[in-house]
């Protein structure tokens, strides 16, 4: 129960009754300084260049951030260096996007490779396993054309040349080993042709002998505005996976689902949450910012949802939610668990059974506390006092200020975590016991 609720708890940081804006993070990052090796290969590029006035450009998001990064690309024992940058100009227009390879000649970094990126900034970077023993260079750019969409870059190095595998435009992408087959797949979101119709197609292509072929494509749901992140997993009965996080307009959220099958010799590629014959949807629509997750860490990935507690009124202005998750089966979406979580303060609590659809939340008149209670239709909600929930500063906790009736159930820095079980023979009552163990602290 612990290890799951540590899982949940760090991917639910947004999943709450709270808002959180989702800007305050990002807002404090900065370039990390350069290492030694680094240094060295900027200053080699600089030579180059013969030019001071040169602007790396970090990759926005992914594993590999950095804008010098450190990689073997062409088999042998030492590692090449790639930089992605612009230089800088004082004209109104702006300099295009590059990317520099250097290789150590002599125990001297030198530049061997330097190619303009179509796009205006570098979205991501993912090495990727072909099985060939040599990795490619999967880049994702921003780019202006075509509608909007990304524009995907797959580059490998053979006997000294760089080469082009691959370039496909995007909504959204996955790449990974979708197949089971130990090399790295391609899952693209793509617009659709004028004559097709409205909305998107998923296309799924693998490696064949030097290049990413086209295997299998499915219409995806034309309500869909856009799409937000996608996860590989599998299905509860095992077949292999692809969870799209998405938008319907700003404010609705839904995961749709595709199903993979494939072999050596074919492919084929299931919408599971949408007929484009009948263009039926069946999916779970959610609140933004609600996103799926593997929350056992079984590859089985569960889909959220949520609703109100017990005495509010859905999209009503301080209306507290319940998270439940899902996972889909054959019988449709099946639901595994329900919690509240709070990302304002950095912690979730799962409901225990007994406490789903009779239990709900309110605020009380002391801050940052929370009563969980046993509801009762009418004027007065509360039937039955199952929790008081406090977060308060360490020091008001040592000094016991206004805390002497509550329980220590974490700490976290400056903040603890308290509980308080009132008196009461209700059947939904819970034990300090059972709190700490249903209580998980957010990443």
């Amino acid at each position: 129960m612990k290890k799951l609720m540590a899982v949940l708890a760090a991917v639910m940081f947004l999943c709450s009754s709270c808002f959180y804006s989702g800007s305050g993070i990002d807002s404090l990052l900065h370039p990390p300084r350069l290492n030694d090796e680094q240094n060295d290969i900027w200053l080699a590029l600089r030579r180059t260049l013969q030019s001071e006035t040169i602007k790396l450009v970090y990759p926005q998001k992914g594993e590999n951030r950095s804008a010098i990064m450190l990689q073997n690309l062409d088999g042998e024992p030492s590692d090449e260096a790639i930089v992605f940058f612009q230089p800088t100009t004082t004209s109104t227009t702006s300099a295009p996007l590059r990317m520099n390879v250097l290789d150590k000649v002599d125990g001297q970094w030198q530049s061997m490779h330097d190619i303009v990126l179509e796009g205006t900034q570098v979205e991501d970077v993912t090495v990727l396993n072909v099985g060939t023993g040599v990795p490619l260079l999967a880049m994702g750019l921003s780019y202006a054309g075509e509608g909007g969409s990304s524009l995907l870059k797959v580059i490998g190095f053979e006997d000294g040349l760089l080469s082009t595998h691959f370039s496909q435009y995007y909504q959204a992408k996955l790449l990974a080993d979708l197949t089971g087959s130990g090399r790295d797949d391609c899952l693209l979101i793509q617009s659709r042709e004028a004559e097709q119709g409205l909305g998107a197609k998923a296309t799924f292509f693998r490696w064949g002998e030097e290049e990413y072929t086209e295997a299998a494509s499915v219409t995806m749901n034309p309500e869909i505005s856009r799409y937000d992140s996608l996860s590989a997993g599998y299905l509860r009965n095992g077949v292999q996976a692809v969870y799209l996080d998405c938008y319907k307009g700003t404010d609705l959220m839904t995961t749709e689902i595709l199903a993979i099958m494939a072999s050596e010799e074919k492919a084929s590629l299931a919408n599971l949450t949408y007929d484009s014959e009948t263009m039926t949807s069946f999916a779970i629509d959610r609140p933004a910012g609600v996103r799926c997750y593997d929350l056992s860490h079984d590859g089985v990935i569960e889909v959220p949802g949520q609703r109100v507690m017990p005495g509010y009124k859905d999209g009503e202005a301080g209306s507290i939610y319940l998270t439940d998750w899902y996972h889909y089966t054959a019988n449709g979406f099946e639901r595994q668990l329900s919690a509240y979580v709070s990302s304002s303060y950095g912690y979730l609590l799962q409901f225990p059974e007994k406490w789903v659809g009779r239990t709900s939340v309110k605020l009380t008149t002391q801050q940052n506390e929370l009563l969980f209670y046993e509801h009762k239709f009418g004027k007065d909600p509360v039937k039955a006092e199952l929790l008081y929930f406090k977060v308060d500063s360490r020091k008001n906790w040592e000094a016991k200020k206004a805390n002497s009736e509550y329980e220590l159930i974490a700490t976290r820095g400056q903040l603890v975590y308290l509980a308080k079980i009132p008196k009461n023979d209700s059947p939904l009552r819970i034990t300090i016991a059972q709190v700490k163990e249903y209580f998980s602290q957010m990443v």
